[in-house]
């Protein structure tokens, strides 16, 4: 670590404050730990990505007044925390050539209270304006790069037309070498390849075919990295990450040139595709950095060189193609902070994404991050194994489909599922949810939203709150209230909650069913849990008097 910076809290009963912090690898981001404040906290991350290993977040709190802090860098950090009496003493430290950091203190309201005024302070330093939000179809899970072509992305273009989905986004597999088998990884970096046994008419063409769909076209791109066969090893030996002679596996944008170069590439296919959506995906750990000497860069500072480097690359797309959203991802939400998120439209959750998982991981993310910045898909139609990813939408009850995409209303709203494969009842469930999303929840998460949290975080494994309730909150609009139940409990807790105005008389009505299930409420709701496992319960407070 190269920075420093020290600064103290006081709590006056110390012995009731806590810590919470969340642990973070693929697939199980976002984990909760919670730990007394008179204990020491020391948590870093090494691998180079500022999620693996740790989220850049902590919050001390005693119930009433909380404390928030986030460590704004994509890179190495380390937060420690120690007490002394009534002052916790908090030190952090970065990889970073000038330490960012961003805090927010409470006296009352606890979290809540810090989470709002927190948020508030993000989106005043955030220099984008609120993401389109498009709704997005996603090559990758159902078919990864070896069963994806230009016949099955036009097919699954047209059937997310009509479902009313607005972009198209084609992942891995359209580049490197022309054969069927070519595997994506192995050939990271040969980004000026097209794999013309798959897409024989070319990115150009098949872009324009899909707009004529009357959908919007996107593609995946992992411009750092560098794949163990790839030609650009030869091109541009220059270019590879050393440290200490071994390779890292990435291109060092430190070097003038490899940024120049990467630039370049990414404009250039933006512009070949007519593309609105990149999803920029970063699969490596870099660990301590490049240090070698013939990049222009100091050695202990490579990955900061890297870095801000990477943060001018999102910067100039977005000043050269305004309407354009960039998608941060990284192995999912392996390099996923505060920084990151003022350079990109909004981030990419968590690879695997089984509905207890993803509601853990929004969960925890909503705290920190407004809502408009969480991209999440649910219960994809995996193609590998994974322990929990078990969900196939063409084998499973219309019933669980309905599950998942309701959790997908959540932030931005994505699916990756073999759409022409669907029934006619389940695409209409698609084509139901995306209205549901593209009418209720889509404004006002460009509105500003605050996510109320209404119950303890859910987790893996079946542990953690069963029932899941937020409230969708914002200036402009009233509120909506989503239940989920998981599976696991067969205590179903109750809800309630208190709109932010109190005095306005509100019809209730369930935006599925559409079902009016409270003609005239006022004050505090309380809804009597009878939810089935894996079922949900969308609510919208319609404004009668206030």
């Amino acid at each position: 670590m190269t920075t420093s910076n020290n600064y103290t809290v006081t709590f006056d009963q110390i012995s009731r404050a806590r810590i919470h912090y969340w642990s973070s690898d693929w697939g199980t981001e976002w984990t909760p730990h919670e730990i007394s404040a008179q204990s020491p906290l020391d948590i870093a991350v090494t691998a180079g990505r500022s999620s693996k290993g740790y989220h850049p977040f902590i919050i001390i709190e005693d119930g009433a007044k909380a404390h928030f802090l986030a460590v704004t860098w994509s890179g190495n950090w380390r937060i420690i925390c120690t007490t002394q009496l009534n002052k916790i003493q908090i030190t952090i430290s970065s990889d970073c050539d000038e330490n960012r950091f961003l805090t927010k203190t409470v006296a009352t309201g606890g979290i809540d209270s810090a989470m709002r005024e927190f948020i508030a302070d993000f989106r005043n330093l955030d220099p984008h304006s609120r993401p389109k939000l498009l709704t997005e179809w996603n090559s990758w899970w159902p078919y990864e790069d070896k069963d994806i072509d230009e016949q099955t992305l036009l097919a699954n273009a047209a059937c997310a037309k009509k479902a009313g989905i607005e972009v198209a986004v084609l992942d891995a597999g359209w580049f490197g070498s022309s054969v069927k088998d070519a595997h994506w990884h192995n050939l990271r970096g040969d980004w000026d390849q097209r794999n013309i046994e798959r897409f024989p008419s070319g990115l150009r063409n098949i872009s324009a075919a899909v707009r004529n769909l009357g959908i919007d076209f996107g593609i995946w791109l992992e411009i750092e990295a560098l794949g163990e066969k790839a030609e650009l090893r030869k091109t541009y030996p220059n270019f590879i990450a050393r440290h200490d002679g071994g390779d890292l596996q990435y291109v060092c944008l430190g070097n003038p040139d490899a940024y120049m170069w990467a630039l370049k590439i990414t404009k250039d296919l933006i512009e070949e595709c007519g593309a609105s959506w990149i999803k920029m995906d970063f699969n490596v750990d870099p660990g301590p950095g490049c240090n070698r000497p013939d990049h222009g860069h100091e050695s202990a500072l490579g990955l900061n060189a890297h870095i801000l480097k990477l943060y001018a690359l999102l910067d100039t797309l977005k000043a050269d193609y305004p309407d354009l959203t960039i998608e941060n991802c990284s192995s999912g939400g392996l390099r996923w902070d505060l920084e990151m998120a003022t350079h990109v439209d909004l981030g990419f959750a968590s690879d695997p994404d089984w509905p207890e998982h993803s509601l853990a991981c929004f969960w925890a993310a909503s705290l920190f991050f407004p809502p408009e910045k969480l991209l999440g898909w649910c219960d994809s139609q995996w193609r590998g194994e994974h322990a929990h990813q078990q969900f196939t939408a063409l084998d499973s009850p219309d019933a669980d489909l309905e599950f998942a995409l309701s959790i997908t209303l959540l932030g931005g709203f994505g699916i990756s599922a073999r759409l022409p494969d669907f029934s006619a009842s389940k695409m209409e469930l698609v084509t139901q949810f995306v209205g549901i999303y593209k009418e209720f929840f889509r404004p006002r998460f460009r509105n500003s939203a605050v996510i109320n949290h209404l119950t303890p975080q859910p987790q893996r494994d079946g542990k953690g709150a069963r029932t899941v309730a937020f409230a969708i909150e914002t200036q402009d609009y009233a509120p909506i209230l989503t239940i989920y139940q998981l599976d696991g409990s067969s205590n179903l807790a109750s809800i309630s909650y208190m709109p932010p105005d109190s005095e306005a008389t509100y019809q209730i009505r369930n935006l599925v069913s559409d079902e009016i299930l409270f003609k005239n409420n006022k004050g505090i709701l309380t809804i009597e849990n009878s939810l089935k496992d894996n079922s949900s319960m969308i609510l919208i407070f319609e404004e009668i008097s206030g």
